[in-house]
């Protein structure tokens, strides 16, 4: 089994790297000084790379694709809505510094809970190697409450090259995990840091539970890119396209996901530079 996962694995960190070195179709989110978001229609199941915003928002009219009469509209209908979404920002500090502070490894051994505010709790659930693990994430509510707690099963792998550290995951499903009650479980396409994540393993042995809505996340992840000629900074790359589940409005999904980038990037930068890791 750990070979099947390794196996998807590295086809989701394959594609992450696709989708940073891509630079066609992006339109600005957000951007100041410090940080640029990105987004553009994802091309997971079933868009390609070349889909225009117009075909986009075509596609994404639910009521001309699926008249109301229509009681069951295909699951299709809700991977029409995806975006991905990029965030760039040069970090004045070490690659292995800021990849330590980004890799979301649970306390008291992990950074990331410390000062990601989106956070709630961070769990392994099952170390496969030493290299790749199934991870369970819940995130606070979001929006003055409109977004109501989220929980995420990631299959995450982490790699390091000459050019970059990464962790790459992919949400699964896991019997073992059921949804707990206060907490709509998501789902993250492929996505990063990079930790992507892919929408086509199923783990059993950690079910849903009721606390929390499960999310998915489609290829998704982080990529810390080292700079070569200087060893005190580095480029980081955020990736995600998730599928955060309940019956929330559009809208309401597009602006919550730009903001949390936001906040991710301003939090982390005032983490490093509140422990003096900032190379000034």
């Amino acid at each position: 089994m750990a070979l099947i996962y390794r196996e998807k694995a590295e086809r989701v960190a394959e594609t992450l790297q696709q989708y940073e070195k891509c630079t066609d179709s992006w339109s600005v989110s957000k951007q100041d000084k410090n940080f640029t978001i990105l987004y553009r229609p994802s091309d997971c199941d079933g868009f390609s790379v070349s889909t225009t915003f117009k075909e986009f928002d075509e596609m994404s009219n639910h009521d001309k694709l699926y008249p109301k009469s229509e009681k069951n509209p295909p699951t299709l209908s809700r991977k029409l809505l995806i975006l991905r979404y990029k965030g760039e920002a040069i970090i004045d500090a070490p690659p292995k510094v800021v990849f330590d502070y980004v890799d979301p490894i649970p306390l008291p051994k992990g950074k990331r809970a410390q000062w990601d505010k989106s956070m709630k709790k961070i769990e392994i659930i099952k170390e496969l190697e030493p290299d790749l693990r199934i991870n369970r994430a819940c995130t606070s509510s979001a929006m003055l409450g409109l977004i109501s707690p989220r929980d995420f099963v990631d299959l995450i792998l982490i790699k390091e090259t000459d050019e970059y550290i990464s962790t790459n995951a992919v949400s699964i499903v896991y019997d073992d995990c059921p949804e707990v009650k206060d907490h709509v479980r998501g789902w993250n396409w492929p996505c990063g840091m990079i930790c992507c994540k892919y929408p086509d393993i199923e783990y059993e042995e950690f079910p849903e539970q009721k606390k929390y809505v499960r999310g998915w996340n489609y290829p998704c992840g982080i990529i810390v890119k080292k700079i070569l000629d200087n060893p005190n900074k580095c480029r980081l790359v955020s990736l995600i396209q998730p599928d955060i589940k309940g019956m929330l409005p559009k809208s309401v999904v597009d602006s919550a996901i730009p903001g949390s980038m936001t906040e991710f990037f301003n939090n982390l930068r005032g983490a490093l530079k509140n422990d003096g890791e900032l190379v000034s």
